[in-house]
């Protein structure tokens, strides 16, 4: 339950410092049993991409393996599209992510390269992209 908790605390702040672009729950009897956040991200250069970074996804153990996170990666992503977004950037598992359209991205960030992933929601958008991706200051503590 600490692993939640956290999750819990960054959802908090995020929304605190108004870095919330979606935030999308799946409640059974008033109980949120799963939730999907896209935050903002820079890119630096700045090349005036609308991008979004994904976390975190969060569903309650007595309830995964049920669908529910596949359902909020849906949902996640085709509301990221009616916004205008461009992209969408992950760190997670490429196995899992990727039967949404993830892959693993070629631009430079701090996080671990193996595990970060981009989705273009507009063809073409990161192809041949020399920017540097950063999530949320929220991340990094």
């Amino acid at each position: 339950m600490i692993r939640e908790t956290r999750k819990s605390d960054l959802v908090k702040q995020l929304i605190s410092d108004n870095d919330v672009l979606l935030n999308l729950v799946v409640e059974s009897s008033d109980t949120i049993i799963g939730n999907v956040v896209v935050s903002k991200i820079t890119m630096t250069p700045d090349i005036g991409l609308f991008c979004g970074g994904v976390a975190p996804l969060s569903v309650l153990p007595e309830h995964q393996s049920s669908g529910i996170g596949s359902q909020l990666m849906k949902e996640a992503i085709k509301k990221s599209k009616e916004t205008g977004m461009n992209g969408l950037f992950l760190l997670g598992n490429p196995d899992y992510y990727g039967r949404f359209g993830f892959k693993v991205s070629n631009l430079e960030s701090d996080y671990d390269a193996e595990y970060l992933q981009e989705l273009e929601l507009t063809k073409g958008c990161l192809v041949n992209l020399k920017s540097k991706i950063t999530y949320a200051n929220e991340f990094m503590s």
